[in-house]
């Protein structure tokens, strides 16, 4: 009497755990690698509610259940338990699992998009520590998971915590799980990784073609952008106070910086800062100077705010004061820009503020370095964030 066939191969957990006559899951195959490595986080109202976190690798999806989600704060280390693999199919995947079946409950894409490996991945997960950099609607910078057991265990655990960088956020300031609980394919996100944008892709390659030259011009950047001369003075954009949360309109919220605010003026390749009131700060900071004109740039206007972060990752407002004294350096000046009003010869004033942080995204991607960066804005229910973020319209 013949024996049935035993299914082998990375799938083969994943098959044998479930009867797919009755579960809507995919069973899939392994598939060929595409130009991009996916990822996907499904949030999964099982027994327990926890987000299956997916990162694509030799055909499939590795896969790790993560009860309380991910986390924005690097101090905040969250379980990861190693699971089976699962087929790249199953990265689209939502629905209700039927009762009695494995996982039973209901799926959705929480998050999704393409994830990029800091060195070799094969290698990372074999020692047990995979350090990678995320491009997705709700994830976003470089990510870390480490194995805290030599194995052995039924379920593997590991931990998954976010780097520290631009992105890195206290849990306090911002909760994504809670902030952005929703599926993405339902109700798709404008998203924070580069170059993914609907609404912005026509203006990406213009910048960065344009950033690449030594004379950066935005001919035909976006609507509104007017050719100019460079304006030898500019006044920042302030805040305007509000007596609640705005109920119309398109808006991008962003953190509040505890630092000073400083504009660059770039004229010929050559950085001035200026501050607030007008007065010329580019001999206390002659470090930052020299790497704004790293970027590259004939002419522009840059709109930041400059800080000193603090052990914990968060801006510290004393620091950055001592930083001043002739007894202390300011190399621990980092510059985050949030708006770009004039650029290459053109002024981009009159153009809305989403396309103007393209221009200045795409331009810091490229050029960008440790103390020159791009200040991130964050998709959230107005409620829960503007405590601790700064608006701008």
């Amino acid at each position: 009497m013949p024996t049935a066939a035993v299914a082998t191969g990375p799938l083969a957990r994943y098959w044998a755990k479930r009867d797919f006559a009755v579960t809507s899951e995919p069973r899939g195959e392994t598939a060929p690698p595409g130009e991009a490595l996916s990822f996907v986080i499904q949030k999964h109202a099982a027994s327990r509610l926890h987000y299956d976190f997916r990162l694509e690798l030799d055909g499939v999806l590795i896969s790790w259940a993560v009860p309380k989600g991910p986390s924005y704060d690097p101090a905040d280390k969250r379980m990861a338990i190693h699971v089976e693999d699962h087929p790249l199919s199953y990265g689209t995947f939502e629905g209700t699992i039927p009762p009695k079946q494995y996982g039973a409950g209901t799926v959705i894409v929480w998050d999704n998009g393409t994830w990029e490996p800091v060195g070799d991945p094969n290698e990372g997960i074999t020692k047990g520590k995979l350090v990678f950099r995320m491009h997705g609607q709700k994830m976003a910078g470089l990510w870390e998971l480490v194995k805290i057991a030599k194995g052995g265990e039924k379920q593997e655990p590991w931990i998954l915590f976010k780097k520290r960088d631009e992105f890195a956020r206290p849990k306090a300031e911002y909760d994504v799980v809670r902030a952005l609980p929703d599926s993405v394919i339902a109700k798709p996100l404008p998203t924070r990784a580069p170059r993914t944008t609907t609404a912005l892709k026509s203006a990406a390659p213009v910048v960065k073609k344009a950033s690449k030259r030594a004379s950066s011009r935005a001919d035909s950047i976006v609507p509104g952008a007017v050719q100019a001369p460079l304006p030898d003075k500019l006044t920042p954009q302030l805040a305007t106070l509000a007596t609640g949360v705005p109920l119309t309109g398109t808006w991008l919220y962003e953190i509040k910086f505890d630092g000073y605010r400083i504009m660059a003026r770039i004229d010929k390749g050559k950085a001035t800062l200026v501050t607030r009131g007008g007065h010329d700060w580019s001999a206390k900071m002659p470090g930052l100077v020299k790497e704004l004109e790293q970027l590259g740039l004939q002419s522009a206007w840059l709109d930041g705010e400059i800080v000193v972060l603090g052990d914990n990752g968060a801006p510290d407002f004393n620091a950055l004061q001592k930083s001043f004294d002739h007894r202390t350096s300011s190399a621990g000046i980092v510059y985050f820009l949030f708006d770009v009003p004039f650029f290459g010869g053109y002024d981009l004033r009159n153009v809305e503020l989403v396309h103007r942080r393209q221009v200045l995204r795409t331009l810091l991607e490229d050029k960008g370095t440790e103390h020159v960066r791009f200040s991130a804005d964050f998709e959230a229910d107005p409620a829960s964030i503007l405590t601790s973020a700064g608006t701008c319209q």
